[in-house]
This record gives structure tokens, sequence and C-alpha cells, in this order.
């Protein structure tokens, strides 16, 4: 009999049955061998890959929560500005909520983007809070 270890596919193994090479048992076995090792070749994706796109979506939380740190505030006190009669904004909303907001904001977009440092996205996120802190401190400083 002639060597069928390196049968690869599923008509290759039909045509030596055909051609009487092989009998129905063996083509049954070997069929169910090769569906067999087709199955256990389809592995899951490598740990590293799924890391990495949990690291890329941490990354892009953080940097969206980073600009919603700086946006929302501005964009609330606005609002209220806007919608409330000039000697009341300050009252009812005052800087210091809008302020403490931002920076629980950054404080946690900066924790996000430390974890998600091997990623583009966390990077940006640490060096721009980074950057923002050092001019809050250069001008209120």
């Amino acid at each position: 009999m002639e060597d069928i270890s390196n049968v690869s596919s599923e008509e290759e193994l039909l045509q030596l049955r055909n051609e009487g090479k092989i009998s129905e048992a063996e083509y049954q076995d070997l069929f169910a061998a090769m569906k067999k090792n087709a199955r256990v070749d389809a592995e899951p994706p490598a740990p590293e890959i799924d890391k990495a796109k949990q690291k890329r979506k941490l990354g892009k939380t953080a940097f969206g929560t980073m600009l919603a740190g700086i946006i929302l505030p501005v964009v609330i006190f606005g609002l209220v500005y806007a919608l409330v009669p000039p000697p009341a904004p300050n009252a009812q909303l005052g800087w210091g909520h809008l302020f403490l907001l931002g920076i629980v904001l950054e404080i946690a977009a900066f924790v996000m983007g430390v974890i998600a440092w091997p990623d583009v996205f966390g990077k940006a996120t640490v060096v721009s809070i980074s950057l923002i802190l050092v001019l809050l401190v250069l001008f209120l400083g």
C-alpha cells in the first residue's frame, strides 16, 4: 500500500478510495481522523491578541473620558449660564462643582491611560493630561 500519511484533503482521500488504494473502512477512519484534526487546528485566538484588543478598547475609553473631562464642564456651565438669568449661574452651579467634575474625569482617564499604556490612545491620554497639568501649574501657580 502507498504511504498515505501526507494526504491533505478530502478529495485526495476520496481519489485514493476510488482508485482502490485504500478500503472503505480505511477511508472512513482516515476521514474521521482528518475531521478531528481540522477541529483541533481551529484554536481560539492567542491571549496576546485578546489582551491587545482589551488595551485598545481601554485606551479609547481613557481618551474619551479625558475629552469628556475637558468638554463636559464647559458645556454644562455654558448651558446653565445661557438658561439662568445673569446673577444666578454662579449660585446655581458654581465653578467649584464643575472643576471637581473635570478633575474626577481626568483622574479616571489618567488611571485608565496608564493601564492601557501599550496602546496609542493610552499614551496620548497620559501625555495630554500631563501637559494639561503642567499648563495649569504654570498659569495658575
